[in-house]
């Protein structure tokens, strides 16, 4: 045969292949040729731990290699047919249904479902690759503080996780498995001694968590570590109508009136300050303050540096590139900002000279000309800390503007250039 004959017989074998090898892989085997999938891939697989696991995905129990592997290429690592978000939503439709929902758990969203479940087998309830006390303070750290609180939320004590959310996807914020009250009135029943004990309060419409730590807490009754005196006191009217009035959980005055009355000189100079913080100015306390409880001092809603990165990001430094700081050095954002508002722009609690001195002593004492009698050229405005050093925008070594030293002191000093 010709090599001109045989490349036509070689492409005519390949074109037979791709048209009826599908057709022939889907149809049944003739008798006696079937393959024992668990038998061939175990010659070299050694999946003896999977297979003799408490739990065995459906496949693996039942020797279906390839419905998840293609035996002999593929795109994806593993040989898998297909990304692992997609393969497994082929089977588990019920999970992908949930990804319609508001809040998706990062790992379900991007389709890394085997940084919790396991493939082949497991010991663990739903092939998790750990027991939920294990697994998911691998991502939640903060879980491991809670642990070493004094009380502690029954379904946390026990790892019960599930309890309270859905480790895939929610309507509700933190995953819960229901609705405000709704998630803590499924073990907690709204009777008499429950209503006496907030005060003839309809509470099961409350957020609990307003004043319940829903994991673990210092203090009895899983109340927050900070609590506000006219609530530790028991005396709720003193901020809200009666419990039976038509909404009992209004306030009795608008809140930059009410807070006014006991924080009446923070209240003042938040009003009249030159640069006032926005909710502080405009009487929206509750903002950034719980009313009733709250985790650290100043009944804060969260740690300082979530709560004011919960509206602000500096310098961009959300996006995680290089050279974008949240904060300087893990300082507090109130070591530089005033959180009810000041006299300088950008709510500085002191001139930036001083501000910066106040730790940078050193560099202070041996510093580059500063203040009124030296000018930046290319503003026209006096030299600062803040002229070369970016406290949040900062590629630079000593949080500078630029990487190349020289390439920021020529943007001043043209001289330099050439040298």
């Amino acid at each position: 045969m010709s090599v001109v004959g045989k490349s036509l017989a070689v492409l005519g074998l390949v074109s037979g292949c791709l048209l009826f090898g599908p057709v022939i892989g889907l149809a049944q085997l003739p008798p006696g040729h079937e393959i024992d999938q668990k038998k061939v891939c175990l010659d070299c697989h050694d999946l003896e731990d999977a297979l003799g696991a408490k739990v065995t995905h459906a496949p693996v129990e039942s020797g279906e290699c390839t419905a998840c592997h293609n035996p002999h290429v593929a795109r994806y690592g593993a040989l898998l047919r297909e990304r692992p978000g997609p393969l497994c939503a082929q089977c588990h439709r019920d999970v992908q249904g949930q990804e319609d929902r508001p809040i998706v758990h990062q790992p379900v969203a991007e389709g890394r479902c085997a940084e919790c479940h396991q493939p082949h087998g497991s010991p663990h309830p739903g092939l998790l690759v750990e027991q939920t006390k294990e697994l998911c303070v691998t991502c939640h750290d903060e879980i491991g503080g809670w642990r070493e609180r004094r009380v502690q939320h029954p379904p946390f004590a026990q790892a019960r996780c599930a309890a309270c959310h859905d480790p895939h996807s929610s309507t509700d914020p933190g995953l819960l498995v229901a609705s405000g009250a709704g998630v803590c009135t499924k073990c907690h029943q709204t009777s008499d001694s429950f209503s006496s004990a907030h005060r003839g309060y309809p509470v099961n419409r409350a957020a609990c968590h307003q004043c319940h730590d829903p994991h673990a807490s210092a203090q009895s009754g899983l109340f927050r570590e900070s609590v506000h005196a006219p609530f530790e006191s028991g005396n709720c009217r003193t901020c809200h109508p009666g419990p039976g009035a038509a909404n009992p959980f209004s306030t009795i005055k608008p809140l930059n009136e009410l807070c006014g009355d006991c924080h009446e000189s923070t209240v003042i100079e938040s009003r009249q300050a030159a640069f006032p913080h926005v909710p502080a100015g405009g009487g929206e306390c509750e903002v950034c303050h719980n009313p009733h409880t709250g985790d650290g001092g100043g009944l804060l809603k969260k740690e300082t540096q979530a709560l004011c990165t919960g509206c602000h990001d500096p310098g961009g430094a959300k996006s995680g590139e290089e050279g974008r700081h949240l904060t300087h050095q893990d300082f507090e954002c109130t070591t530089c900002h005033q959180p009810h508002g000041g006299d300088r722009p950008l709510l500085f609690a002191d001139d930036s000279v001083e501000l910066c001195g106040r730790c940078h002593t050193h560099e202070h004492g041996v510093r580059h000309p500063l203040g009124e009698e030296t000018r930046d050229p290319r503003t026209g405005n006096p030299m600062t800390c803040l002229s070369c050093h970016g406290i949040h925008e900062s590629p630079g070594e000593f949080y500078l503007f630029e990487a190349d030293q020289k390439m920021l002191c020529v943007g001043c000093h043209k001289d330099l250039i050439g040298r």
